[in-house]
């Protein structure tokens, strides 16, 4: 398991495409080759891993808040891998948004499985068959919950600093540059947020878990 980002104003996980940027930027400088475009390219990645801190918009952890930065693209009753039904949270993120992903609320991960594939267009129909993917297994106080973690064409990799244990809620837990992520989260669960919402990491709430009581009161 790897450490997990904390508070650097860029996540540690981009610092290695900075230095090489750096040096190529200090070399077309010595050349006098596009030094602009490789200038462009460091602040713009420098953009892409920067790691702001975040403060859940409600103090309550029966809230469900957003695992990444992006736009609700899909709100929608689906069946998932156990046979069930649930409502599916599908959330785009691009290359704009902040990359760091964080716990929807306090939980336990139980698993976590990868299929390693080919970086896919989120709207290319080959996606579920053969698009890189993490899917994450977990269970909360108050319902199990699944994260499928979609890479997309931008996407070197998917990026997890934890893959197994408890998460607290907004707790950091990997990166994603570029890609989509879908939620799925108990029936009852109200969800406040719609389609076309812009939502961010650790702060956004998508909506609230039903009180049912603490299931780990019940196992």
């Amino acid at each position: 398991m790897k450490n997990n980002t904390t508070t650097q104003i860029i996540a540690k996980e981009g610092w290695k495409y900075l230095l090489l940027l750096f040096v190529a930027f200090l070399i077309s400088l010595v050349f006098d080759l596009f030094s602009w475009v490789f200038l462009v390219l460091l602040f713009f990645t420098a953009y892409m891993f920067r790691n702001p801190e975040r403060l859940p918009a409600e103090d309550d952890d029966m809230a469900v808040l957003s695992p990444c930065d992006g736009n609700i693209t899909s709100i929608s009753k689906a069946s998932y891998n156990d046979g069930k039904e649930y409502i599916k949270v599908e959330i785009q993120k691009t290359l704009l948004e902040a990359s760091m992903l964080r716990a929807p609320t306090l939980m336990n991960i139980k698993k976590t499985t990868r299929r390693y594939g080919l970086m896919l267009s989120s709207n290319s129909f080959l996606r579920d068959k053969l698009g890189e993917r993490a899917t994450i297994t977990c269970s909360s106080r108050y319902s199990e919950l699944f994260i499928n973690i979609n890479a997309g064409i931008f996407a070197r990799k998917i990026e997890l600093f934890k893959t197994v244990g408890p998460l607290k809620s907004a707790q950091r837990f990997g990166i994603l540059v570029d890609g989509n992520i879908e939620l799925y989260l108990a029936l009852d669960t109200r969800i406040k947020v719609s389609v076309g919402d812009y939502v961010k990491a650790g702060e956004s709430v998508l909506g609230y878990f039903a009180h049912k009581g603490d299931l780990n009161d019940k196992q």
